[in-house]
């Protein structure tokens, strides 16, 4: 529940309700009166949100209580949710009614229903239910749905490939992070390890992997039908189960009256006591029944490893009916003895009063200092001796491990959601953890492995931005402080989340072995769009497939949360980051703390991969992969009739005016938008007849750098692309989807290789932001889409975003002299001792700019001559396109085509385009684009300021390096700064980024 200010009570109590709200128990009655057995507001909730289910009617009741509420008085003067750019509580409500029932949880709505419908009504728990109802809304876990008739198959493929070669990096990199973890100088709180990334990475199978050299006990806890591996059912159940009634009665009527008097309980003693017993329970019982059968093992005959490797095959999933997800007799029955063993356990210390004690008194690592000196856990401990002796009785070939016995709990998220809850909750996940806690002095190992789940619950930071200022957390919700003992406040260490599952490993696999690697370079582009070919790329889920419509119905199902029969819809933010993250390569903004909610929850649902966790903050590190296979279906989902325009509308205001994505400093976003949109235009016509929704690469594997230009520019602009050299103009383009780099863009044979590895992969990149001239690289390919690619006859598009009120030119960036086609003299070497203020390259309507507005310094080279220029072994020309994005061109041409003449270098073809609008770029009408780009615009770029900007930004003393940039004067006209070159005498040195030129 929120927690109410001072503040906030106040106005309440000077606001009461009254009787506004006084008929709506009435109407909460005749509702359910009309249904056997009875909607619980849980099931009312449910109902009102999903639009489903027996209970009609539902939503309309939700309505009017949400209308009633918003009408009272209260409303108009309670402050806004906490983030809200709105004045008060009203107009968020007002907001929300609009658009109920999307953008809220149905545990927020049952929680609402409860305070609403309660005798007498608490207005303080009333108002915090409301103010609970604009908690970003988390994706709960979802089955990986496919259709029924494919569901077969589908497991079959995932077990050949669970049973096929296992890529070792993964496993190389878990070794070495367990020694580096307990090899720390700091106290650590317990040998876990938490997998945590998102979908079909290869957690479950990395960690299946390490049980066939280390002895492991291995509970698959995911809800049964979701998901591969099959869940151990019994496991599961008992583990999320509820307190039966005859113990909760005992739990609640101790302990002796006697005690009463002295003791304070917390209000949820019931389920914490419940909780360590379960979990207790679980381990006891596994260590117990495992021992036996070390027991049974002939030690004399056996290393560690081996007993492993027969422990593995004794568990592992078989194919006996044809699906590949049937579990062996064997662990079927040692669930089955675990199960029935930890259920008597539990049984008996719910009902043992010492053990009950140990819960009484709530506090910083309380618990878990109460349980280490108990009997009950001494009795854990003398388990878990006679078990590692036992296991130290095999030999070890590899001495320098420290384990003897992993326990993993595959898909831990399931304890979350105990079974009769509709709220999340921490309780056993943080109870089984401090068990573990006391067991770290012997080699044991724990492994978590989270996907669906909010990291923030699996791996609690150490200081957690709070959701909600002043919010206490249920007591059986806390997790522990780590303190060792009373009195000690240096926390106990956590080791780092465990996120290193590689992408591309198909791919990685064939480039690593000189055969394969022969036979992938001698690919076509008509084999880069194949769908066997597409899946080499991203995750290892793709590869498992054996029918690509299969592949691709799972692919475009993860990008709407993995829910049976979801649809992708353009209102949700969630599912508009997924989609545009995949096509745009979007990055949320780190700096605001707003975004952890929306990343989390990409990671969780979304296939956003994890790159690092910081612990303290709980802050995520996370990327969009270049995966060819979800590009193409995202562009599925977006291509439909409404739905471009519907997500770029909520880009611009659910996610970029709220701060929550990059949006780079010149509009590079923006020119990521436009450039997908004019594929998206012509990729169209690729859609399988009937059904718009797949598109069939293969029937347009490429298409040209001429169409690909149309598209992108409106009509008027077509006649002068027509100018451009004809092998540039018929060059293949088969990009669907951006990635992007920090790194500066390599030299030499480096950058052939690159463009070859993006046509490979069929991508567009982002260049690094330190880039010196170029922000957006596309590949192209002189040659036909049937012959075997030649890294020699890859070329580029090449692309400058601008965001300057005032025009620049490629002279200026280029420091070359470029003219209009028609105006080429090809026939002879330009005079090198021109200034490029006589360039040709304006017409008679539109003058040249002046000397002093572009000249440069005498001794920087020019681009294409410095050593750093990425493109000198490409022998093809080049294509460049200038987005002067914020320039209102006035009576100048909107679009001019222009070409290098230098002759002792290839030529640049450049297309200088002034404008953001459908004036300039045709895509944006086609693709009914238009008014929401302008908007988009308005937020997709960083406001260009003036003078007093620039004094701001020079407080970064050292942003650029040379001295002229520390030390630079004011321009006379009061302009900017005039930044002075340590050698050239009083020049100015102004890169192109400030080199202005007034328009016509």
């Amino acid at each position: 529940m929120t927690s109410l200010s001072n503040e906030h009570k106040a106005t309440i109590s000077k606001n009461p309700i009254g009787q506004e709200l006084s008929l709506f128990p009435k109407l909460h009655s005749d509702f359910v009166s009309k249904f056997s057995p009875s909607p619980s507001c849980n099931d009312i909730a449910s109902s009102a949100i999903t639009g489903s289910g027996s209970f009609k009617g539902a939503g309309r009741l939700v309505g009017k209580l949400l209308s009633a509420l918003q009408a009272l008085d209260a409303a108009e003067e309670l402050p806004p949710h906490r983030g809200s750019p709105r004045e008060s509580l009203f107009k968020d409500m007002a907001l929300l009614c609009a658009r109920f029932p999307k953008k809220v949880s149905a545990e927020a709505i049952a929680n609402l229903l409860e305070h609403a419908i309660a005798k007498p009504v608490n207005e303080e728990s009333l108002w915090s239910a409301v103010y609970d109802l604009f908690r970003p809304v988390t994706q709960p876990p979802q089955s990986e749905t496919i259709s029924p008739s494919s569901h077969t198959p589908f497991l079959h493929d995932l077990y050949s490939d669970w049973n096929g070669e296992f890529f070792e990096d993964p496993l190389i990199g878990l070794r070495q992070q367990m020694k580096d973890c307990i090899s720390g100088p700091l106290p650590y709180y317990a040998k876990t390890l938490v997998f945590v990334q998102s979908s079909g990475m290869g957690k479950s199978r990395l960690a299946d992997n390490f049980g066939t050299t280390c002895p492991m006990i291995n509970f698959i806890l995911r809800k049964e039908g979701v998901g591969y591996p099959p869940t151990d059912s019994e496991i599961q159940k008992f583990m999320c189960k509820q307190m039966p009634e005859d113990l909760l009665n005992a739990v609640q009527s101790s302990p002796p009256k006697e005690e009463q008097s002295t003791c304070t309980y917390p209000p949820s003693r019931a389920a914490i006591i419940w909780n360590y017993s379960v979990m207790f329970g679980i381990l006891k019982a596994s260590f117990k029944i495992f021992n036996v059968w070390v027991k049974g093992q002939t030690c004399t005959e056996m290393c560690l490893e081996k007993l492993a490797n027969i422990r593995y095959e004794e568990m592992k999933l078989s194919d006996t009916n044809g699906t590949g997800d049937t579990s062996s007799q064997k662990r079927i029955d040692f669930c089955h003895q675990v199960k029935r063993k930890a259920s008597e356990i539990a049984r008996s210390l719910v009902m043992d009063r010492e053990w009950r004690k140990l819960f009484n008194v709530e506090g910083e690592s309380a618990v878990r200092q109460a349980m280490g000196g108990s009997k009950q856990v001494k009795k854990l401990l003398r388990v878990v001796e006679r078990l590692t002796n036992n296991l130290k009785k095999f030999p070890r070939k590899n001495q320098s491990d420290d384990h003897l016995l992993v326990i993993v709990f595959d898909e831990a998220a399931s304890l979350f959601s105990p079974s009769g809850l509709s709220r999340l909750d921490s309780g056993r996940y943080i109870a089984l953890n401090r068990i573990c806690s006391l067991l770290k002095d012997y080699p044991l190992w724990f492994f978590f492995l989270s996907t669906e789940s909010k990291v923030e619950k699996i791996l609690p930071a150490d200081n957690p931005i709070p959701s909600n200022e002043g919010e206490v957390l249920d007591y059986s919700n806390v997790p522990s402080s780590r303190f060792p003992s009373r009195g000690n406040e240096i926390k106990l260490r956590v080791f780092p989340a465990f996120v290193s599952f590689p992408l591309d490993i198909e791919d990685r696999s064939r480039m690593r072995k000189p055969d394969s690697k022969k036979d992938e370079l001698a690919k076509s582009m008509l084999d880069f769009s194949r769908p066997q070919h597409m899946a080499m790329f991203g995750r290892r889920l793709w590869y498992a497939y054996s029918n690509p419509q299969d592949m691709y119905n799972v692919a475009r199902l993860k990008l709407v949360g993995g829910r049976e029969g979801a649809t992708y819809d353009y209102d949700n933010e969630n599912h508009v980051f997924a989609a545009l993250s995949f096509r745009l390569s979007l990055d949320p903004c780190l700096e605001n703390s707003m975004s952890l909610p929306l990343v989390t929850t990409a990671v969780g649902s979304f296939m956003r991969v994890v790159i690092s966790i910081n612990q303290p903050t709980g802050n995520l590190h996370t990327v969009t992969p270049s995966e060819p296979i979800l590009a193409k279906a995202a562009m599925e989902h977006l291509c439909r009739p409404g739905r471009w325009s519907g997500s770029v509308d909520i880009l611009s205001r659910e996610l970029l005016q709220k701060g929550l994505i990059e949006k780079g400093l010149k509009g590079e976003l923006f020119a990521r938008l436009v450039l997908i949109l004019a594929h998206d235009s012509i990729r169209r016509r690729a859609a399988i007849p009937g059904n718009p929704e797949q598109i069939d690469l293969e029937r347009m594997p490429t298409f040209t750098v001429e169409e690909f230009l149309r598209a992108l520019y409106a009509e008027d602009h077509h006649k002068s692309i027509s100018n451009i050299d004809k092998p540039i103009r018929q060059a293949k383009m088969n990009f669907t989807h951006f990635t992007s780099t920090r790194a500066n863009l390599p030299t030499g044979s480096a950058i052939i290789n690159l463009c070859h590895d993006l046509l490979r992969r069929s991508a567009a990149m982002q260049l690094s932001p330190n880039n010196p001239a170029f922000d957006q690289l596309i590949p192209i390919y002189l040659g036909t889409d049937e012959e075997t690619v030649d890294p020699k006859k890859c070329g580029v598009i090449l692309i400058q975003n601008k965001n300057r009120v005032k025009a620049t030119t490629p002279n200026h960036i280029f420091d070359e002299v470029f003219t209009q086609p028609q105006m080429r003299q090809s026939s002879r070497k330009p005079d090198t001792k021109s200034s490029i203020h006589q360039s040709t390259e304006y017409a008679s309507d539109d003058p040249p700019p002046t000397h002093q507005t572009i000249t440069k310094s005498s001794k920087k080279l020019p681009i294409r001559q410095s050593s750093e220029y990425a493109f000198k072994e490409m022998r093809h020309p080049i294509l460049f396109l200038l987005f002067d994005l914020n320039v209102n061109p006035g009576t100048a041409a909107r679009v001019r085509v222009t070409q290098s003449t230098d002759n002792n270098l290839p030529r640049v073809w450049a297309i200088h385009s002034r404008g953001h609008t459908d004036e300039v770029f045709g895509c944006l009408r086609a693709m009914d684009v238009s008014n929401e780009t302008n908007a988009f615009f308005a937020s997709a770029v960083v406001e260009e300021k003036g003078m007093y900007g620039d004094i701001a930004r020079r407080n970064l003393v050292f942003d650029k390096l040379e001295r002229g940039f520390r030390y630079a004067e004011i321009k006379t006209d009061r302009s900017g700064y005039k930044e002075v070159s340590d050698d050239d005498d009083g020049q100015d040195v102004d890169n192109d980024r400030d080199i202005q030129m007034e328009d016509a």
